[in-house]
């Protein structure tokens, strides 16, 4: 199942961690800005390492967990922390951090195989400064 292993790895602030939740050759999609398709564990560990480098006090809490029947599984979390880390086109304001977003994760047993993410881009523009 998807959402203690993903809540575990991203608590642990690594993005290591991170990617060991996935397959080898496991995919992670990220459909809101800046968006990414990231490929194999070492790019999923790369780009996750450059949120916690961003929010190092992050925490991921699952609000939410829906499974189907055909192997997939849909986490609904809030990611929270203090933005003190720049990322591209967000700098950091150190602001307080709570984005809400959901998974929408094909599983391989305990693995994930494919991770479809979705978060309020609003709130996230909105705490960078970038929208009123």
């Amino acid at each position: 199942m998807a959402h203690p292993r993903l809540e575990a790895a991203w608590n642990a602030r690594d993005g290591r961690s991170v990617a060991e939740a996935f397959t080898p050759d496991g995919v992670r999609v990220e459909y809101a800005l800046p968006g990414a398709r990231l490929e194999g564990r070492e790019a999923i560990a790369a780009h996750t390492a450059g949120y916690v480098h961003a929010v190092p006090d992050c925490a991921l809490e699952i609000r939410g967990v829906h499974e189907h029947g055909n192997g997939d599984v849909t986490v609904e979390w809030t990611f929270h922390g203090t933005h003190t880390g720049d990322l591209p086109g967000l700098p950091a304001r150190g602001e307080p951090v709570a984005l809400h977003g959901v998974s929408v994760c094909r599983m391989e047993g305990e693995l994930i195989r494919e991770e479809r993410v979705y978060w309020d881009a609003a709130t996230l523009l909105a705490g960078a400064g970038v929208l009123s």
